[in-house]
């Protein structure tokens, strides 16, 4: 399928489910197509989108504010998140989320610093192995 009939069924509504993960997971799909998916009302299609090593870091901080939590946790976990986006997710109301924060090896100490008070011991043992820490 070439990007411009991916870009007619997304238009048209009629792009299946599993072809959609699987373009939002390709890290060859264009920024356009990672935009449109990343508002899809699947919460597992925008997941793909933020699991994508290529989706660029104006997706990534939209997806970061996602009403679902495993997005957001999914946005924590790609490699290219900047450390402003990494920032905002550490006061995240959802303890996994803070957990991949603390964990994620681009979070700078000032921000471990500031979760190492949080109550959670899986939280202070993901800052006790982040290199950050040390």
């Amino acid at each position: 399928m070439t990007i411009k009939e991916i870009k007619v069924q997304l238009a048209l509504g009629t792009l299946p489910f599993k072809m959609k993960l699987k373009v939002a997971i390709n890290t060859n799909t264009p920024k356009e197509i990672l935009t449109i998916l990343s508002e899809d009302k699947n919460w597992y299609v925008r997941k793909g989108v933020a699991d994508n090593p290529n989706t660029p870091i104006e997706i990534l901080e939209i997806l970061s504010k996602d009403e679902d939590w495993i997005v957001r946790y999914r946005v924590v976990r790609n490699p290219n998140t900047p450390k402003e986006i990494l920032a905002i997710l550490s006061k995240d109301k959802d303890i996994d989320v803070r957990h991949s924060v603390a964990g994620n090896t681009n979070t700078p100490k000032k921000i471990l610093k500031i979760l190492s008070k949080d109550k959670s011991a899986i939280l202070r043992y993901n800052i006790a192995n982040n290199p950050n820490w040390k």
